[in-house]
């Protein structure tokens, strides 16, 4: 499910470009942002997360997030499209190709990780 984690960073570790771990101050947990477009953020930043817990490493991962202090916005995309043509391919293809069921699985997938990501990017 997710939820919307809201205050000012108080520290930050650059993993990439597009990818950053960060803390913000009266909240007990470690953020991790990986966006489509490198991300602004600095310590202090008024900042907005949505995202959702992971429980198998606690960290809280973030889907889209706001800097009210710099006014920028990054989300993650996804390919809901290529998710479609997955499921598309392997209904059209199931007799033929017996590892194309794994097509449909992946397909599905990547169908419900593009929505998660719309939705996040809508609760910002």
């Amino acid at each position: 499910m997710l939820e919307v984690i809201e205050g000012n960073v108080k520290s930050y570790k650059a993993i990439k470009r597009n990818h950053v771990q960060f803390e913000l101050r009266n909240v007990n947990r470690i953020i991790e942002l990986s966006i489509s477009e490198p991300w602004v953020i600095n310590r202090g930043d008024d900042v907005a997360v949505v995202g959702e817990l992971d429980d198998e490493t606690g960290k809280f991962i973030g889907y889209a997030y706001r800097n009210r202090t710099k006014n920028v916005f990054g989300r993650a995309n996804g390919s809901i499209v290529i998710g479609y043509l997955f499921v598309i391919a392997s209904l059209l293809f199931f007799w033929a190709i017996f590892p194309l069921f794994l097509h449909l699985r992946i397909g599905l997938a990547l169908i419900s990780t593009s929505k998660k990501f719309d939705e996040a990017a809508g609760m910002i």
